[in-house]
């Protein structure tokens, strides 16, 4: 029977202070909506900014909600963001760029999970409408589009600890979220080390081509559809966190005969491309949103007398001589095949000794035995209040 193990750690610091911060970003216009470049821009330049702040990314609901007046985003009280000033923006050929300040409310406290990057995989995309990749001889794009998405995820390592890239179809999606997926997370992740897991489908790839007979066929281009949903899985607690769908509708700008080159630049300049590439850089938006403030859980790989190794390190934020706490639960399923726990409060007190990159070695200060801790249970870091 698997145990969940609660570490706690001790914070150090409350401090709260504002500062300015500043970012630039860019975003293609498409369709001529020049403000809809404008918000993804703004976006993507204060995410960047909330990185390097150390600050939240669920902050980023406030620029979703905030009025644009002159040079100024009007945000609402809460929330870290204090003000946003657009210093300059600019257009070039279809490209829009905004340079901004941000002022900023770092908190140390304000979200105990943020402290740790998540250990992570990213799998790739299924194609759920083969027969529409035809069209332009796009036969890989889902894989195309999966690995563009693991890249652009692997930009945010203060967030995301991304252990692998899985090369393959996985049982995911709606089509397997059934009593069964607790169990088909439990293997992934033991098989990749990783808490969460990000899974894909492309639902969507339309386009209607007129006839040749017609003269919008030789003087306008059709558009074509990018529809795709993406899911977040907590793997050790055997359930879906998140999904939502994205949908795109743009330019495609090339002939019903005409093969698009999905390794050319050209292709994703393209508005077609570029309205890929917004959908991907939402998603990473949302999911950088849902998974930040989430305490992160490890598991036991080793237990040796009075110590244990957990596959969590380096790059999840651990340090060395970090004071923890021990608590642990049952796991079970119930008749139904649901997945329950019952917690137990541990008294184990224990200290981080030794911190590799992705495994820490923690070990008792109190010589309190370390009775009932087994390989394969699971840690979880809590804070100490």
């Amino acid at each position: 029977m698997k145990k969940i193990i609660f570490i706690a750690l001790l914070l150090l610091s409350n401090n709260t202070f504002a500062q300015w911060f500043q970012a630039s970003a860019n975003a293609i216009i498409i369709n001529k909506n020049i403000e809809e470049a404008r918000e993804q821009a703004i976006k993507k330049a204060v995410k960047d900014a909330l990185l390097f702040s150390g600050g939240t990314i669920s902050s980023l609901q406030q620029v979703n909600q905030g009025v644009l007046v002159e040079n100024q985003l009007i945000l609402n009280s809460g929330g870290e963001i204090k003000a946003l000033k657009i210093i300059e923006e600019s257009q070039k050929n279809n490209l829009l760029t905004v340079n901004l300040k941000v002022n900023i409310i770092t908190q140390s406290d304000l979200c105990f999970g943020g402290h740790f990057p998540k250990s992570m995989v990213i799998s790739r995309f299924a194609m759920n409408v083969p027969q529409q990749t035809v069209d332009g001889q796009i036969y890989n794009l889902h894989k195309k589009v999966s690995n563009t998405f693991f890249n652009q995820l692997l930009l945010s390592p203060n967030l995301f600890n991304i252990r692998r890239y899985i090369d393959k179809p996985l049982q995911l999606g709606e089509k397997y979220n059934n009593k069964n997926l607790a169990d088909t997370l439990a293997s992934i992740s033991s098989q990749t080390d990783s808490q969460f897991i990000v899974f894909g489908e492309i639902n969507d790839l339309s386009v209607k081509f007129e006839s040749k007979t017609s003269l919008n066929y030789w003087i306008t281009n059709p558009d074509r559809h990018f529809y795709m949903t993406v899911y977040l899985y907590d793997a050790l607690q055997g359930k879906l966190i998140f999904s939502k769908q994205y949908r795109q509708k743009t330019t495609w700008q090339y002939g019903k005969e005409q093969q698009a080159d999905l390794n050319s630049k050209q292709f994703w300049e393209f508005q077609y491309g570029q309205a890929i590439l917004s959908s991907l850089a939402q998603a990473n938006i949302d999911i950088s949103q849902r998974i930040q403030c989430i305490i992160p859980r490890a598991r036991i790989v080793t237990v040796n007398s009075n110590n244990i190794r957990i596959n969590l390190g380096k790059n999840n934020g651990l340090q060395q001589d970090m004071l923890v706490e021990l608590s642990y639960s049952s796991n079970f399923k119930d008749q139904f095949g649901i997945q329950r726990q019952s917690s137990t409060i541990a008294k184990q007190a224990m200290k981080i000794i030794e911190v590799h990159e992705n495994s820490a070695e923690l070990t008792t200060i109190d010589d309190y035995p370390l009775s009932n801790i087994q390989i394969n249970d699971i840690a979880t870091i809590k804070s100490i209040q």
